[in-house]
């Protein structure tokens, strides 16, 4: 099914029936990257919404450096597709893209579960983050553009890409050039740096962050630095998984969204 939007098809999946639960992916997937989750989910009792990122599988569009524009598509997902308030889950960048929905658009989201966002994640940056972006630019500049992704999924999942499915790392890397746009300075680039924390504090709807036990410490050290400046915040830590938690350890990963869907308390209650 697609979804026509300010010049772009946006491709989504349906599956299950229940209160809507949107899925937004992070770079260089899509929505076949969810796999089994979103069955697992559907048979949990949701209305399980994934759709294609614009530029990503069949939403066919150049790369997008600009954020809004992602955010402005999910708004659309909800507005059109989902047509109720629903829970926003949102992994790696996709989750930056949820955040920004709480904050622009709260009366179309229930609660918030984001999955390692990279949020503010140029604030103070790593030197291993620095080499990895110079390294998979400079591939790019000698027409490299796979060894550019790969150098940035061996960064940002380690051990969890080289183990993951040929089939997964092959539609992660069809998005190459993707991932390299999005690696460029953009003052709304994937890092969102222009989204306040104020904005954030502001948020009045549930957030759980998920996080896999064995990611790598730069998703450890945001994690921290938001809780500790949203102590409201819920947080699950998922053993046994790494950045593509839900590749990595696909059950945990959907009873921890579970336990994030059915939480009752309003933002803070129970901390």
């Amino acid at each position: 099914m697609f979804l026509s939007y300010e010049g772009a098809d946006l491709a989504y999946e349906e599956h299950g029936s229940g209160e809507p639960l949107l899925l937004i992916h992070g770079s260089g997937a899509q929505a076949a990257t969810w796999g089994r989750t979103t069955g697992d989910l559907a048979a949990a009792g949701h209305r399980v919404i994934a759709y294609d990122r614009r530029g990503y599988g069949a939403s066919a569009h150049p790369p997008v450096r600009d954020h809004r524009r992602h955010v402005a598509d999910a708004v659309a997902m909800l507005e059109h597709v989902a047509m109720a308030p629903a829970t926003v889950l949102g992994w790696s960048s996709g989750g930056n893209i949820a955040l920004a929905l709480g904050t622009t658009r709260p009366d179309l989201v229930r609660r918030l579960i984001v999955v390692e966002p990279p949020y503010h994640g140029l604030r103070r940056p790593r030197a291993d983050q620095l080499r990895m972006v110079a390294r998979a630019k400079w591939a790019q500049l000698r027409r490299r553009p796979q060894q550019g992704a790969e150098y940035f999924f061996r960064w940002a999942a380690e051990e969890s890409y080289d183990k993951a499915p040929q089939e997964e790392r092959d539609r992660l890397l069809d998005h190459a050039r993707n991932i390299l746009a999005e690696l460029d300075p953009h003052p709304y680039g994937v890092m969102f740096e222009h989204l306040p924390m104020r904005r954030i504090r502001a948020i009045r709807v549930p957030i759980t962050f998920l996080i896999g036990e064995d990611s790598h410490p730069f998703f450890h050290t945001l994690h921290r630095r938001l809780v500790r400046a949203v102590p409201a915040i819920r947080s699950e830590v998922i053993p046994g998984a790494g950045h593509l938690v839900h590749v990595d350890a696909p059950d945990a990963f959907a009873a921890s969204v579970c336990r994030a869907t059915t939480h009752p308390s309003p933002l803070g209650a129970d901390q």
